[in-house]
Parts: C-alpha cells; sequence; structure tokens
C-alpha cells in the first residue's frame, strides 16, 4: 500500500465521493476506501479530480496537503509522459530541453519515491524552528532560535552535531535542496537569486543551480548512512534520492511551473517573509 494513503483524511474521502460516486453509493464508496486504501489507485487516475482540487480556492479546507500533492504528483507524471523531454532551468528566465522523460517516468514508477516527494512538499507549508546553544566558554552558552529553510545553517549544523540530530540535519538538507530545486528552481541563478534570498532571509545559498543538486545528492547519500537511517527504515529511499536526485525534482519543476505557478508564495508563505 502507498504509504501516503495512510495520511488522507475523512474529509480526503467526501472530497472524492463527492465527485465520482452518485449519492446512492457514496456509503459504500466510503466504507470501500476506509478499509481498502489501495482501491484509491485508481480512483485518483481520474484527471477531472486534480482539475477540481487545482481550481479550489480553499483547498486545504477541503481536502489535506497529502491528497492535494498527491495529485498534483499524478498530474505532473502524466504530463511528463506527453513529452519526450523536461526543462531544465538553466538561468533565471531561461529553459532548455533535456530528452530525460523515460529515466524520470521510472524513476518515479517507484511507490516510495512518490510517497517521499509527496511528504517532502507537506512539510514545507510550515517553518518549522528549533534552538540551539553554542558554548563560548567555559559554562557559558549561547542560545540561538533558528529556522530549517536556512541551507548553509543546515549543513553546518550536520557537521558540528552527533547522532540522532545529525540524521535530522542531513536529511532536512537534502530535502530542502530539492525542494528549492524543484518549486523554486528560479531563485537559485543569477544575482537575483543571491538579493532575494538575502531579502527572504533564507540564507545567502551559497550552492546555486547544479551545485546545489550536488550537494542536496550528498547530504541524501550521508543521510542514508546513518544508524537512524536504518532504525526508521528510510536507508533504503534515501539511496535512491541520492542516486537520482536530477530525476526526482522534474514532477517538482512541472507542478512548479504549470500549477502552482501563481499560488506557491500562499502555498509555502515562508518562502515569501
Amino acid at each position: 500500500m502507498r504509504e501516503v494513503f495512510s495520511k488522507f483524511s475523512s474529509r480526503d474521502f467526501q472530497f472524492l465521493a463527492d465527485l465520482i460516486v452518485e449519492e446512492r453509493n457514496k456509503a459504500y464508496f466510503l466504507d470501500l476506501v476506509t478499509r481498502d486504501p489501495d482501491s484509491l489507485d485508481l480512483v485518483l487516475e481520474e484527471e477531472e479530480i486534480f482539475k477540481k482540487a487545482a481550481q479550489s480556492e480553499d483547498v486545504f479546507v477541503r481536502i489535506s496537503p497529502y491528497l492535494y500533492f498527491e495529485l498534483l504528483l499524478r498530474q505532473a507524471i502524466r504530463d511528463i509522459k506527453r513529452e519526450a523531454y523536461t526543462l531544465e532551468q538553466v538561468g533565471y528566465r531561461t529553459r532548455v530541453p533535456v530528452f530525460d522523460s523515460q529515466k524520470v517516468l521510472q524513476v518515479l514508477s517507484r511507490d516510495a519515491i512518490r510517497d517521499y516527494l509527496v511528504e517532502l512538499l507537506v512539510s514545507f507549508i510550515r517553518i518549522n524552528q528549533f534552538t540551539i546553544y553554542r558554548r563560548r566558554g567555559k559554562g557559558i552558552y549561547f542560545k540561538k532560535v533558528l529556522s530549517d529553510m536556512d541551507f548553509d545553517l543546515l549543513v553546518e549544523m550536520s557537521q558540528q552535531v552527533d547522532e540522532p540530530y545529525r540524521f535530522v540535519f542531513l536529511k532536512r538538507a537534502g530535502d530542502l535542496a530539492l525542494f528549492l530545486s524543484g518549486i523554486f528552481s528560479e531563485q537559485l541563478f543569477g544575482e537575483q537569486s543571491y538579493s532575494t534570498a538575502k531579502s527572504q532571509r533564507k540564507g545567502n545559498w551559497a550552492y546555486k543551480g547544479e551545485e546545489l543538486e550536488k550537494k542536496g545528492s550528498e547530504l541524501y547519500h550521508e543521510a542514508s548512512e546513518s544508524e537512524v537511517a536504518k532504525e526508521k527504515e528510510l536507508s533504503s529511499v534515501l539511496t535512491m534520492m541520492a542516486e537520482n536526485f536530477t530525476f526526482t525534482k522534474k514532477p517538482l519543476n512541472v507542478m512548479a511551473d504549470k500549477y502552482l505557478y501563481f499560488r506557491k508564495y500562499d502555498i509555502f508563505p515562508s518562502m515569501g517573509n
């Protein structure tokens, strides 16, 4: 069973029932998907469901972020199937075609990768803060409250702390690299990326474009080797993310370009503050 299906809420099931089931059959449908979530797989392939969710102004009132991003991911995959190429961001306003659609689809055929991408997108709806204490002398500690949207700091902290915290920083930094490369790729090129990042206090993002992808892949690889990853049964998926970083960002690029272009700062408000 897709892990993400277990995260769907009762209002998700009701939303689906209202769209595709006649009134007299709704009770049966709701009972079926509650008992057998795998039955959702075919249901969610209906493109009309995606269109309804995409057009909704109060989308997170009607459905959960898990269903929303699952529908967007499925639509992005459908779009990739229709083309022989994907578009690669090489400048702030410049994209070039790359004929890698088949490889992208091969990577996305793995349920674990799809689940991971949905979970990743959900995790960036809200910014998370954490407190660190740095020693400044004997018995003197400096307290600082930080955001998990500061890529450079996440990387720095991953090298300074022990497990299990090292794994947390490595994984989050890898996730942030993929999130930025996929949803906000235009901010990673040229002078505008620096000034935008600086003004929004996200950190300077020393790694840009391909450098960020390479660093993200390295971070996922390091995270996959952690004992914590093994305990959480994440080693395998993190290894896949590390080996296929460039391909896993492609459906996020499609989402950002086609379906989130005018809404992404509303859906991910931490990127606009």
